[in-house]
């Protein structure tokens, strides 16, 4: 399965499960726990729907051009 990204928390994972079961799943969780991407992620990973790979970056790559240097130059 192809690998995705998690837009706002960097987490790479690859679907082990259709998107509509995957979307299923995720309508049947209670809001509180919908609320939570984290929370949500999790679910899925428990359920083994999805599977969660080590690497990860907080870098939304559609604002790398924005992104500023932490320098002390500025």
């Amino acid at each position: 399965m192809d690998k995705h990204y998690l837009k706002y928390g960097g987490v790479r994972f690859v679907k082990n499960a259709p998107q509509e079961e995957i979307n299923s799943f995720v309508n049947s969780l209670p809001e509180e726990e919908r609320s939570s991407l984290q929370q949500v992620v999790t679910r899925l990973e428990e359920a083994g729907l999805i599977t969660l790979l080590g690497d990860t970056t907080t870098i939304d790559q559609e604002l790398e051009p924005f992104l500023v240097p932490n320098t002390d130059d500025l």
